[in-house]
């Protein structure tokens, strides 16, 4: 059995010379790491985030990973965090190990494990861009001369506190909601959440509500005509409202603000116009009212800049080049780092548009949508379970199957659907977060080959539109009881930017768990 991002094995890696590594020793001795005191790993590092300069060779030239690259070191473990300026790289093979992304939003994006930091890297990356996957050869070249501490210490985000060091490296913390304003204010309420744990909203007075991010982040939104109290505290960024030019990088919320009729408040965004699968964003870049402003790794800061931008709308993924954070907080924009890919619940996650709605002043429309989402998804929740188990997977170019792990928030909607998901006891090796988990076929067939319903994931491999398709993959597909009963099904292949649509979704796999199969949206039967 694959796991995602398991360790390699532990070799040498050859590549690293003389002066490289002389270089290293001098900055483990700048970091305090000679001897490997407590708290530093076997590789000489302290544990701790870094950053690194890198570049990629190989391929047909037009693909790029994200420079600075980010480095964690804990307990004498180096993980490099790959991103590829592309999301059809569905798999990694370094060191003869497979790795997973653990997300393809914003770009793949790998944990690579190293036994010790070298200055060039071959791996080998599939790509599904050109229609069927291709496995191609990359070489990765490190600047180990540039590695140096994450740095996230300017600005008026960046406090020398727990919370902030949390939010430079993208960690979170344990006792993120902190009310303390530092000007003497107390919160007269708060905003009430039913699932979601990495956000919250305080209320004080004058309309003034404080927003606490699970990193560590803090946010004063002030109303149209207010201005911030005096005192505040140095961590705490302000929000001034009406907002108007936002800066949009997140795509899985993009449905939300879309949700919320407020898209004419983005004025740039990271989600390219061709094949956007936001509806309202289409018709703003249709409109010419928004515009591309780059990806979140290399943004047009000067386009951005010049809109009048005052708030950028990150996910996870900006942890991975702080550089490009830290520019536009020089340039006096707000970055806030949205976190509901983290939530542990499925509607969790949906429950963040109750921030947006705070944000974009659209709480009544943001508080009815929820409400309807969870009426609708509690409802089939309550029905009789209905015995039937559901694989979810997708095949990679080496044969393997890819599906999630159990807790993800698929795996939640298929059980709230009334199905049982057939891999509930599937985790990444050592309690890795990665929301995938790779199987090589023969271990795939043995428990999966009685599953009563298939879905495959069309979002990541887009090349199976019928049943000969499928079992073009993999011959073994043909015995799975699923396969011969006709119950096999795909996915939309915006699934994962459609979390407005999240009790559709549900809905959707319950009827086909019953039988009721007219009237389907968001999963296609394979004939």
């Amino acid at each position: 059995m694959l796991i995602a991002s398991r360790s390699p094995r532990a070799r040498r890696v050859p590549g690293i010379g003389a002066l490289a590594a002389a270089l290293l020793c001098a900055l483990c001795l700048a970091l305090g790491a000679c001897g490997s005191p407590a708290g530093s790993s076997g590789s000489g590092l302290a544990n701790g985030s870094y950053t690194i300069d890198m570049s990629l060779e190989g391929g047909t030239g037009r693909a790029q990973v994200a420079s600075p690259a980010a480095v964690n070191v804990e307990d004498g473990a180096i993980t490099l965090t790959l991103v590829w300026s592309s999301s059809n790289y569905d798999l990694m093979v370094v060191d003869g190990t497979e790795y997973a992304p653990t997300t393809t939003e914003g770009g793949s994006t790998f944990d690579i494990e190293l036994p010790e930091l070298v200055d060039s890297l071959a791996v080998q990356a599939e790509t599904t861009a050109m229609g069927d996957p291709h496995l191609i050869e990359y070489t990765i070249e490190l600047d180990t001369e540039s590695l140096a501490p994450a740095d996230g210490s300017a600005g008026p985000q960046a406090a020398e506190t727990e919370e902030s060091s949390a939010a430079a490296s993208g960690a979170n913390v344990a006792d993120f909601h902190n009310t303390d304003l530092g000007c003497g204010l107390e919160p007269t309420g708060s905003l009430e959440l039913q699932y979601a744990t990495n956000f919250t909203v305080d209320t004080f007075e004058g309309g003034l509500r404080l927003v606490c991010i699970a990193n560590g982040e803090r946010f004063l939104v002030v109303p149209e005509g207010s201005t911030a109290p005096d005192g505040l505290a140095d961590d705490i960024a302000v929000i001034q409202l009406p907002l108007d030019n936002v800066y949009l990088v997140s795509s899985s919320v993009a449905c939300l603000i879309d949700e919320l009729g407020a898209i004419d408040a983005i004025g740039t965004t990271s989600i390219k116009q061709d094949g956007c699968p936001i509806e309202g964003l289409a018709r703003a870049y249709e409109a010419g009212t928004v515009s591309y402003g780059g990806s979140y790794d290399t943004p047009d800061f000067e386009l951005i800049a010049g809109t009048g931008c005052t708030l950028a709308i990150e996910n996870t993924m900006i942890n991975h080049n702080p550089d490009a954070k830290q520019k536009l907080r020089d340039l006096g924009i707000t970055v806030l780092t949205e976190q509901s890919s983290r939530e542990p619940e499925a509607l969790g996650r949906l429950e963040w548009i109750k921030l947006f709605g705070v944000l974009f002043g659209r709480e009544a429309e943001a508080d009815a949508f929820f409400a309807q989402a969870v009426e609708r998804v509690e409802a089939v929740a309550a029905k009789e379970p209905t015995g039937k188990t559901v694989a979810f997977f997708y095949i990679n170019s080496n044969g393997a199957a890819v599906t999630r792990r159990s807790g993800d928030y698929v795996a939640q909607m298929i059980e709230l659907a009334g199905g049982t998901y057939l891999f509930s006891d599937l985790t990444g090796e050592d309690g890795t977060s990665s929301s995938t988990v790779t199987l090589e076929m023969e271990e795939f067939f043995a428990t999966a080959r009685d599953v009563d319903v298939i879905i495959y994931n069309s979002t990541i491999d887009g090349s199976v539109s019928s049943l000969s398709d499928l079992l073009a993959k993999n011959q073994l597909l043909e015995q799975f009881s699923a396969v011969q009963e006709g119950n096999v099904w795909t996915t939309d292949q915006n699934m994962y930017q459609q979390m407005t649509n999240t009790a559709g979704i549900i809905t959707d796999i319950h009827n086909v768990l019953v039988g009721d199969t007219d009237d389907l949206t968001y999963l296609k039967q394979l004939s």
